[in-house]
């Protein structure tokens, strides 16, 4: 299978939403079961293929020495678990590396440079590669135009592998950066992006008005992965407020846009992967 984007292809659901469900404890990084618990994440990503998820992406957002130092655990040694892990699962399906941001500042406004940021995504993405085992690479979740350059230069310099871009934007249309969707869609092309999208952040009523501008400001292959509406805390547990037939219709709406790939984010499962086969 490769990536086309003249037809529909649908990614995965949220990994730390199931990952809840499977037992992940409060502040625990959900990439430590990789290595701890590999037969859960094997579960998970079996459970997105069966509902209808044509790519599988790692359990490797946060795998970043900062994050990881505490447990032990080095960067390559979860990330080359991770494709393992996705590869068993994925079959002939695609295996996407996930990458997400640093969860620092970059300079002028916070105090780390660019060539660190990209230093510690040149690790992720060289792990990776070196198991034959991805077939691209989802930058994800990013706010900072900066940080995503660094990222997919990493991406070019240590891989050939195609790389997506998706950006999360406020209620407003802008990133917390202030980068609004057009800047971000002609940017992320003009840094060599093989596709862009948006992800996170709200639910896919509110995205919808940011994907009809993404679409008018981009010719490259959109990516959409909603939130499964917007997070309210209940009974000291993160909900969210809508149901997979009412996410499948608005993902018809962006389909009717011309957008191809979906997916979804935070709160979503395999039951909304199957809406939204279903719907397409």
């Amino acid at each position: 299978m490769k990536l086309d984007s003249e037809t529909f292809m649908i990614f995965d659901g949220a990994m730390g939403t199931m990952l809840q469900k499977y037992g992940l404890n409060p502040g625990q990084p959900p990439e430590v079961f990789n290595i701890t618990r590999p037969e859960v994440i094997e579960r998970i990503h079996s459970e997105y293929i069966q509902a209808g998820s044509q790519v599988i992406t790692t359990n490797t957002f946060g795998a970043l020495e900062s994050k990881l130092k505490p447990t032990g655990y080095s960067v390559e040694e979860v990330i080359q678990s991770a494709v393992a892990i996705a590869r068993k699962a994925a079959g002939n399906h695609l295996v996407a590396l996930d990458i997400g941001p640093t969860g620092e500042l970059l300079e002028p406004i916070g105090d780390v440079t660019f060539e660190e940021a990209y230093d510690v995504f040149a690790r992720q993405v060289k792990a990776a590669a070196s198991t034959g085992e991805v077939d691209l690479v989802l930058i994800e979740t990013f706010f900072d135009l900066e940080e995503a350059k660094a990222a997919i230069q990493a991406v070019k310099d240590h891989s050939s592998l195609p790389v997506i871009c998706t950006f999360t934007f406020q209620k407003q249309g802008k990133t917390m950066m202030g980068h609004d969707v057009k800047t971000v869609a002609t940017t992320l092309e003009s840094y060599g992006a093989d596709a862009i999208g948006i992800n996170c952040s709200v639910g896919p009523s509110e995205m919808l008005p940011f994907i009809e501008t993404l679409v008018s400001s981009t010719q490259l292959p959109i990516l959409v992965q909603p939130n499964a509406g917007l997070p309210k805390i209940i009974d000291g547990q993160t909900v969210y407020d809508i149901e997979p037939q009412e996410f499948a219709q608005f993902i018809k709406a962006m389909a009717d846009l011309g957008v191809k790939w979906f997916g979804g984010c935070c709160g979503t499962t395999p039951e909304f992967i199957r809406a939204i086969r279903e719907v397409l």
